[in-house]
């Protein structure tokens, strides 16, 4: 685009800006005031200019998390627009999935009219909040209410900058309606982030490098904890390189596939076995309660925010912190091994003699009697799978489903649950239609508003696989409620009020309502057959697939259909 119309709304210049900055979608959920981008986007298109697709979204929790998807694949901006105050409030836990996910999102939603000649409805005053900003506030980077007089393709290349500047993270952008319509100038070049200058880090300071080196080449048993080296490839192969250089343990979160599944030097150990410990990006390497480093052992610090100052109080200690880029900080570690020499050869040649063991599957055939449990489906996983498929995931451990391929392992980076299936629809829309399989808990599914999940889907020709490991419940209201109160009386109950969810809901029966492909899975066997029709019907019939999979329930251990809803198809129905 080489310039925009002389003159357009303000809302043209935000959808200008925005594309300028790399923004390929807007997700989009409707409201009165916010129709001026329907009409921006008509226009734009109309006139050939480039402009964020709008993908129309059921439920805001849905369209930010389908956002955040985009954003993982892509490594580009996202946007996302809401309804007023009430539409913010509606993204819910998602704004803390996207601030803890390291998102660069531009939340955006509309405000209320204020002149008295657009106040039509009674819902103009209801939804006018003093700071609708502080809805949001202590998630995102930056938030700005724009007015008439602002320049608005700037406002929002300022935005999109703050969002892309390491830590990425979302901003967010209140828009009066009336602003929307008001007609303005759109410069030439049009205003983008990158024009302003999106900041990058380097590899740290020297004097940490050299000292973190120094200790990896004399170390008698040295690990490097990581989360987030797996948001950038170049830094993956970068971690593998170094490991197997020197002889470097690496005990990596599933955050993203940090190191490939394959890779001998995969760590479960415990951090106080360890004399040197690095920390590359991770925001909670540890939990004092539970484990810490030895009191003796060095401890180094590296990534976009070595000090976690999102977090009020962070205990964690460390002798050397420094500010980097991980894969920078990685190539620049690299470069001073190799040019020190070998250090202490000794140290280093005997600990590659006796890599660790990697991560390997649990091996054997889903295919045995029984119930399925979360280990006999993560088996079913591995052998269905192939390397490109992408995964997104936030139930039980990942450990034993290979993930080899970076890009391809996803979980949410924060703790509100109901993220995997949106996240997995709008990480295969960016990826082109690559295959994608959600696995999420019974809870989470429900979370997740799986009706507006399901139509964007359909809407948009983005079918994903989707596995319900259906335990009947909520651990926290059960397993944790039992650990708090052994002897307690809620635990003794038939059904643990607050905890059960019974009868549950026939989520196989629910997709197959909406057009969907739905299969329940009772028994283990079953599993591999119903993954590949699964695979069959999201691949061939371009319909999105959901395979709602009992495991024993909370607590009872029970499968009794009794305790479950009854569909209109026999209990045991495994062929849709």
């Amino acid at each position: 685009m080489t310039g925009g119309p002389a003159a357009a709304s303000a809302a043209s210049a935000v959808l200008a800006a925005a594309a300028a900055s790399g923004v390929r979608r807007l997700w989009f959920n409707s409201g009165s005031e916010l129709t001026s981008f329907q009409e921006a986007s008509a226009q734009a298109r109309h006139r050939g200019e480039p402009t964020p697709e709008v993908i129309t979204c059921p439920h805001e929790h849905v369209a930010l998390t389908a956002a955040m998807g985009e954003t993982m694949v892509s490594g580009q901006p996202s946007m996302t627009a809401a309804h007023a105050d009430l539409g913010l409030l509606h993204h819910g836990g998602a704004i803390h999935n996207a601030m803890w996910g390291d998102h660069p999102i531009m939340i955006m939603s509309g405000y209320p009219p204020t002149r008295t000649e657009s106040r039509n409805s009674p819902v103009f005053w209801k939804q006018q909040r003093w700071d609708q900003g502080s809805i949001v506030r202590q998630y995102v980077k930056w938030d700005y209410k724009l007015s008439a007089l602002d320049d608005a393709a700037l406002v929002v290349a300022r935005g999109f900058q703050v969002a892309l500047a390491p830590r990425r993270g979302p901003v967010y952008l209140a828009m009066p309606e009336e602003v929307g319509r008001y007609p303005v100038a759109i410069g030439d070049p049009v205003p983008s982030a990158q024009r302003l200058g999106v900041p990058t880090l380097g590899p740290g300071d020297p004097g940490v490098v050299s000292e973190v080196a120094r200790r990896l080449t004399t170390a008698r048993r040295p690990v490097i904890v990581t989360d987030r080296v797996g948001v950038d490839p170049r830094a993956v192969a970068l971690l593998a390189e170094l490991a197997d250089t020197l002889g470097v343990e690496v005990r990596a979160s599933r955050y993203r596939v940090n190191l490939p599944d394959d890779n001998p030097w995969h760590t479960s150990a415990s951090l106080d076995e360890f004399d040197v410990v690095i920390v590359l990006d991770h925001p909670v390497p540890w939990m004092p309660a539970v484990e810490r480093p030895h009191d003796d052992a060095w401890i180094g610090w590296a990534g976009p925010d070595p000090i976690e100052g999102r977090v009020p109080l962070y205990e964690l200690r460390a002798d050397a912190r420094t500010t980097a880029d991980p894969a920078a900080f990685l190539a620049a570690v690299l470069a001073e091994v190799g040019a020190a020499g070998p250090g202490d050869a000794d140290a280093v040649r005997r600990r590659r003699q006796r890599p660790a063991v990697p991560r390997r599957p649990a091996g054997g055939s889903a295919a045995v009697s029984g119930a399925p449990t979360p280990a006999l489906i993560a088996a079913a996983l591995d052998q269905h799978l192939h390397p490109d498929d992408l995964l997104t995931w936030e139930v039980f451990d990942t450990t034993t489903v290979r993930r080899t391929k970076p890009g391809t392992l996803f979980e949410k980076g924060g703790s509100s649950l109901g993220w995997s299936v949106a996240a997995a629809t709008g990480a295969s829309m960016a990826a082109g239609g690559t295959h994608a399989v959600a696995v999420t808990g019974d809870g989470s599914y429900l979370f997740g508003s799986p009706d507006s999940c399901l139509w964007l889907q359909q809407q948009h020709d983005a079918p994903v696989v989707t596995v319900v490991v259906n335990n009947g419940g909520y651990r926290t209201g059960t397993t944790t409620l039992a650990a708090h109160y052994p002897d307690g009386l809620a635990v003794t109950e038939p059904t643990v009020i607050g905890g059960h969810l019974t009868p549950s809901p026939d989520f196989a029966a629910h997709a197959r309502s909406q057009g969907c492909y739905g299969e329940r899975v009772v028994r283990a066997a079953d599993l591999t057959a119903a993954l590949d029709r699964a695979r069959t019907a999201v691949a061939r019939d371009r319909v999105p697939a959901v395979l709602d999979v009992w495991v024993p329930e909370h607590l009872t251990g029970s499968m009794d259909p009794g305790r479950r809803a009854r569909s209109a198809h026999d209990e045991g129905n495994t062929d849709g």
